[in-house]
């Protein structure tokens, strides 16, 4: 085996081996968010302080993913590119520079998240009046902490995956839940909801905390604020455009929960209810690939291998299509029994579910289209392009408040979950047109697949619907029942049909079984 094909087969093994550990770690972590959403929801329901504390906890979902992320995407080529031409002692220098200087900034955020949190609330959530502000402005203070140590451990993230350590890179998005079932758990009788708020914060101390023991080569972290290195210039110059990118992703779930603010008590817990299950039922599979491969994108590319990084691309959105369209016609005809099964009970009553259910389905119809456009940022990312993700970006804000703004009127809660899953749908378009300048994918064979698939998808979800619209029976029994009948069905008429990413799904679960 030459160099290069040697190169190449070390790139394809660490895509396999960090995708299979982030998996793993993924579906661990996104039961513990489960778990952690499912006893909020049965000691908050949908009231006036559950609206609070979620949108704290929107609050965050913007901050803690756009500088976490954004300085995750910048930072990691740069390090890696060192790290691969074995230039350690400036990987070391680049990494001593960027947690000293990203950890002030965070500390300076958070005190003025203290110090202004009630102009702050008042900005981000204009509907809320009287004890629902109140509250919020003292959770907004008590959780701030929580932003400290945020860009030190998107940094040490970088390093661990540059590194191939995947687990310990992925197990902190575990050990950030766990304050937060512990706290509702034992403490919420006693406290309230504020006790949920400290919580927040603890979990963003334990996410840094539980990645340093993973650091076991030779690099001990020395504060130095230099900002005279070229390579964190780089990472500077580059840092806004990442941000703005990550930022309005973000920002779009807030403008959704600033809206519903103005909207009747619960709507804001409805909407986070609605992304959460959302997200546990499809995004740990494409968040785990996205992050194992963006790592490798940055190695191919400096392998001048464009055309197998296409061909890789083309496999990946396939992929998307096989796992997330059928959950998306899953989770519209089977929505209520969803929300039922996973909600359902405490002060998350029938009225919840019926709220909670509508939101979920509207924002099911974006998932391939989200994560897609997730997959088409990190590879503009990795040609070292930051500005166009951004404009996208902004393009996405625009479309997403407009519809917004049409649909509320109408539809309420429900037109804004439908206009983020519409106008994911339309930057997906714009992105597939635009990443060309790059790199070339065979759209025609993607959107066939996705066809094909999207009518196998309704056929195999809608049988077992109709069959158990005539029978009673509990919302668990409904899923089971309904998996167990469409799952067979739907794989079998994918290998009918001969759709080629099965096959390779097949012969990797083979190999590893094989292997053990």
């Amino acid at each position: 085996m030459n160099n290069k094909n040697a190169a190449e087969h070390s790139v394809g093994n660490n895509i396999l081996r960090g995708t299979v550990i982030i998996v793993v770690v993924g579906i661990v972590a996104k039961l513990a968010a489960f778990l952690s959403e499912a006893i909020l929801a049965a000691f908050l329901g949908t009231t006036y302080q559950s609206d609070a504390y979620y949108m704290v906890s929107s609050i965050k979902n913007v901050l803690f993913p756009m500088l976490g992320i954004g300085i995750w995407t910048v930072f990691l080529p740069i390090y890696k590119e060192k790290v691969t031409t074995g230039r350690l002692d400036e990987a070391n220098k680049l990494s001593d520079q960027s947690i000293s200087i990203f950890a002030l900034a965070s500390v300076i955020l958070a005190a003025l998240l203290v110090i202004f949190a009630d102009g702050f609330v008042s900005v981000i959530a204009p509907g809320f009046e009287g004890e629902t502000k109140r509250l919020c402005v003292q959770l907004v203070r008590l959780s701030a902490p929580m932003y400290i140590f945020i860009t030190a451990a998107a940094v040490y993230s970088s390093i661990l995956q540059s590194h191939d350590k995947f687990f310990g890179s992925q197990i902190r998005e575990v050990a950030s839940y766990i304050p937060t079932i512990v706290a509702a758990i034992f403490f919420y009788r006693f406290f309230g909801v504020k006790t949920l708020a400290v919580a927040l914060a603890l979990g963003g101390a334990l996410r840094l905390l539980v990645e340093l023991p993973f650091v076991d080569w030779d690099y001990k972290f020395r504060p130095d604020f230099n900002l005279k290195n070229e390579s964190f210039r780089l990472i500077l110059k580059r840092l806004p455009s990442a941000l703005i990118s990550e930022g309005v992703v973000q920002l779009n779930n807030l403008v959704d929960k600033i809206m519903a603010s103005t909207l009747p008590e619960g709507t804001i817990s409805g909407l986070n209810y609605g992304v959460k299950l959302m997200n546990v039922l499809s995004g740990f599979l494409s968040t785990s690939i996205t992050t194992a491969v963006y790592p490798q994108m940055v190695a191919m590319i400096s392998l001048k291998k464009d055309e197998e990084l296409s061909r890789l691309m083309v496999k990946i959105i396939n992929i998307f299509s096989i796992l997330m369209v059928p959950v998306t016609v899953a989770s519209i005809l089977f929505r209520k029994e969803i929300v039922s099964a996973a909600f359902e009970r405490g002060a998350f009553n029938h009225e919840s579910v019926l709220l909670t259910s509508g939101i979920f389905a509207l924002y099911s119809c974006g998932i391939f289209f989200i994560a897609t456009n997730k997959l088409i940022n990190n590879l503009f990312f990795s040609f070292g392009d930051t500005k166009t993700p951004m404009y996208i970006s902004v393009v996405n804000l625009v479309v997403n408040i407009s519809l917004n703004l049409c649909f509320i009127r109408f539809w309420g809660a429900f037109g804004l979950a439908a206009a983020t899953s519409i106008s994911a749908f339309i930057t997906f378009l714009i992105r597939m047109f635009l990443i060309r300048k790059h790199i070339r994918m065979d759209c025609r064979a993607m959107s066939g697949n996705y066809f094909k698939i999207a009518v196998i998808s309704v056929i195999v979800c809608a049988l077992p619907r109709l069959l158990f619209n005539y029978v009673t029976v509990n919302s668990f029994v409904v899923l089971i029942g309904s998996a167990a009948t469409a799952v067979p069905v739907y794989f079998a008429l994918l290998k009918l049909i001969r759709v080629r990413e099965l096959d390779d799904i097949t012969a990797i679960a083979l190999k590893k079984i094989r292997s053990k």
